[in-house]
């Protein structure tokens, strides 16, 4: 079972290392796409500020050169000025000699700085709009450049700035987001995957159980018939000098025991074959009628040395589409079992009926029956419900197990009632046609 939880642990890191791989993917896309977007959005209001502002040229010019403006022109500027600072955005304009022209109230670049910032612009001479990025005592701006030319052929430099304190607050947060959302994905992946993988190693785990105990009770029963022949074959080998005639008895034992063994092996490796899936079911048509009566009849002597009777109550017509030999071994697996657990002088029912569906087979016995609390087990391999009885009487513990593949094989059911005392009842299931329903 180490190797199993290993397992696990590997299939849930593995899973969790898939998804923390994929979050990660798409939070640093999705980062990327908002800081993308971030810095296009302010690229772009900055420009459309420096636009703006170059259209307000024209009014610097005629204030500064003292002419008449009107209330409205100075009204205007006014609260465009006004909204550009409620927008944290910082403006100069400069004329042809980088004298400043107006400003606002408070700049966050020393004005030899944004000087010389604008001088750059005249290098990218096939940009209309220049976006610079400075930094400054740990603090980040965005400063768009833009050049006008009035209509007496001068220029004016205008310059719109913007902190970007808030922009990579908002970026910040979003990256501390994606790492919670990370680690909570992570978490819930692994606890997640650590309950799904153990749910879907259940199966695994009962397959290697079952087989563990399948060896295990092997090599018990197996156990008893090599140490009685060990035995025997001591005693015969310890009087060499004795005849064969007078060893008989230990000879017999032993080869009794090589013939127990040679049985348990036998349904050892039919049930190996049929767990591998190497076993064919042949169908054909089965008439059940007919092949009870000649199990009935082959197996009446065995009966009848515990003066056991067989009752057969069987109705006409009973067919089911099987394979012959492995219904017949299912018959002579309950009539057997049957045998084995009745007391002496008793009777065994047997009665096949149709129904709506298809066939029922009913096996009835007068014997010990089975404990409440055990009968969802007798199927098991080399359960017995009595372990004394079984072993004088040849059984290896492995006859209901076969039945209970058979029956699984055909695709048919089998129900087991039972009393303590007074009996067993074995209930066969099965459909006319013997296929699985899908």
């Amino acid at each position: 079972m180490l190797s199993l939880n290993k397992l696990r642990i590997n299939l849930t890191l593995m899973n969790t290392g898939v998804l923390i791989g994929l979050l990660l993917f798409i939070s640093i896309f999705l980062y990327v796409v908002l800081s993308m977007d971030v810095e296009t959005n302010v690229n772009n209001n900055l420009k459309i500020y420096c636009s703006q502002l170059a259209n307000e040229v024209e009014y610097l010019e005629r204030l500064e050169a003292g002419q008449a403006v009107t209330e409205e022109e100075e009204q205007g500027y006014f609260e465009y000025t006004r909204s550009l600072v409620q927008n944290n955005i910082s403006y100069v304009i400069f004329d042809q000699q980088f004298r400043v022209l107006d400003q606002s109230y408070s700049l966050p670049l020393e004005e030899e700085k944004l000087v010389e910032i604008s001088k750059h612009y005249f290098g990218k001479k096939n940009e209309k709009y220049l976006i610079s990025d400075y930094k400054q005592n740990d603090r980040e701006y965005k400063i768009c450049t833009y050049m006008v030319i009035n209509k007496n052929g001068e220029m004016k430099i205008v310059q719109s700035m913007k902190n970007m304190a808030s922009e990579r607050s908002l970026l910040g947060n979003a990256q501390e987001l994606v790492g919670f959302t990370v680690l909570i994905g992570a978490s819930l992946s692994f606890l997640g995957g650590y309950f799904l993988s153990g749910r879907s190693l259940i199966p695994i785990k009962k397959s290697v159980e079952r087989q563990q105990e399948f060896l295990a009770d092997a090599s018990h029963e197996l156990r008893t018939p090599i140490a009685v022949i060990q035995t025997n074959l001591e005693v015969v080998k310890a009087s060499m000098d004795e005849s064969v005639e007078s060893q008989i008895m230990w000879i017999n034992n032993a080869y009794d025991e090589v013939q127990w063994m040679q049985h348990i092996v036998e349904d050892l490796m039919l049930l190996a074959r049929a767990d591998s899936g190497n076993m064919v079911v042949q169908r054909e048509a089965i008439d059940l009628n007919y092949l009870i009566r000649v199990v009935c009849e082959k197996m009446a002597p065995i009966a009848g040395k515990k003066g056991i009777k067989f009752i057969n109550k069987l109705e006409e017509n009973l067919k089911i589409n099987g394979d012959e030999k492995q219904i017949t071994q299912l018959i002579v697996i309950l009539l057997d079992n049957a045998i084995k657990y009745s007391n002496k002088n008793t009777t065994i029912r047997v009665i096949g009926k149709n129904t709506i569906s298809g066939v029922m087979v009913e096996v009835i016995d007068q014997g010990i029956g089975i404990p409440q609390d055990e009968i969802n087990r007798v199927t098991q391999r080399f359960y017995r419900v009595d372990k004394a009885r079984s072993r004088t009487e040849g059984g290896t513990g492995l006859g209901l197990s076969i039945a209970n593949w058979i029956v699984d094989e055909h695709h048919a059911g089998m129900i087991i009632e039972s009393e303590e005392k007074k009996g067993t009842k074995i209930i066969l299931n099965f459909d006319r046609g013997g296929e699985k329903n899908e």
